[in-house]
């Protein structure tokens, strides 16, 4: 009896080990590619999305992060993820492929921290126009983790920084395709070169350019910190990688696990919008530490900065966004 007795609670003991092995099968993996390096808040930053994530759908989703662009070039990824081959990633946008994905450097769409936050979450206007660029591209984006505020690095000393009318007899490298920054620097009064990125540190080491622009003060003091003599802090761009996902992959997750998704891109986000303002301004404090000149502006300044790059660059550099996304973004300012 006592045997007989002991049957059914093996039958219900297997019956119940199947479900969990059935549950454990049926699981979603999503690999999440990121050009962050091991241990850096960046690679930190995925590893909670994919935590918060995995909590809040009960393990129903594992989002499996690779750092240090383990999956290869973040172009490449890009098409990957375009293709589905790659199902995540948290990386800068390719603009190759439509050149509204400008307006996420587009100087000074934004001056500061918290109009940069608005306009680059849901809701606001960069957002909704990545959103709209991109998901003809078959992507979805979900948040944006912010690098920080973008200026620009010299080897030699700049005088007066703060006046857009001033005359620097000074030579800046922008990037192939930089058109943006190009005649914005101009508009300063800085002579502009174009200089691939593997040649810019020997570049501004032996004077063929006098700096650079177009990161933030902490890429800075990762690429040319024995070299940068002064850093002008412009507030010109805010520097952001984004959360973006296959959009066929995400449409066949049920909709409570997509928006589990979008939320937690989101608070990771958030956090970082947070986290943001006194990451760039310990950097700034490392180069004061190191010796570096360091020139940062009040936000009359800024604005001023940024009204005159609105009324004399943006009519030059319309054509890099296309009118109908420049008028959008104006729109957006109030303009």
């Amino acid at each position: 009896m006592m045997l007989d007795a002991k049957k059914p609670s093996v039958r219900v003991l297997s019956v119940a080990a199947a479900l969990m092995f059935a549950s454990v099968a049926q699981a979603e993996t999503l690999g999440l590619s990121t050009l962050k390096q091991p241990g850096s808040e960046g690679e930190a930053a995925a590893l909670k999305f994919a935590k918060l994530v995995a909590e809040r759908t009960e393990g129903r989703i594992e989002v499996k992060v690779y750092p240090a662009s383990q999956l290869g070039d973040w172009t490449e990824v890009y098409e990957q993820v375009m293709q589905g081959a790659v199902d995540m990633a948290m990386q800068p946008l390719a603009t190759a492929d439509d050149k509204r994905l400008a307006i996420t450097w587009f100087p000074y769409a934004f001056t500061n921290y918290e109009t940069a936050k608005a306009s680059l979450s849901p809701g606001g206007a960069v957002f909704k126009i990545v959103n709209e660029a991109i998901s003809a591209k078959g992507l979805t984006p979900l948040g944006v983790y912010g690098e920080g505020m973008g200026g620009a690095g010299f080897a030699k000393a700049v005088e007066n920084p703060a006046d857009p009318d001033a005359k620097h007899n000074l030579k800046v490298r922008v990037w192939p395709g930089g058109t943006t920054h190009k005649v914005l620097l101009e508009r300063f009064g800085y002579n502009t070169a174009t200089l691939p990125w593997a040649e810019l540190y020997t570049g501004m080491q032996t004077g063929v350019v006098d700096g650079q622009i177009g990161g933030t003060a902490n890429m800075a003091l990762e690429s040319f910190k024995d070299i940068t003599r002064t850093w002008i802090q412009y507030n010109d761009h805010f520097e952001g990688d984004w959360f973006i996902v296959n959009s066929d992959r995400y449409a066949a997750l049920p909709e409570a696990d997509q928006k589990i998704l979008l939320d937690a891109a989101q608070e990771v986000s958030a956090e970082r919008f947070e986290q943001v303002k006194a990451a760039d301004a310990k950097a700034l404090d490392t180069m004061r530490a190191a010796g570096i000149d360091v020139v940062t502006f009040d936000d009359a300044t800024l604005d001023k900065l940024a009204a005159i790059a609105r009324k004399d660059v943006w009519p030059q550099i319309a054509g890099e966004l296309g009118q109908e996304t420049l008028d959008q973004l104006k729109a957006s300012l109030g303009m």
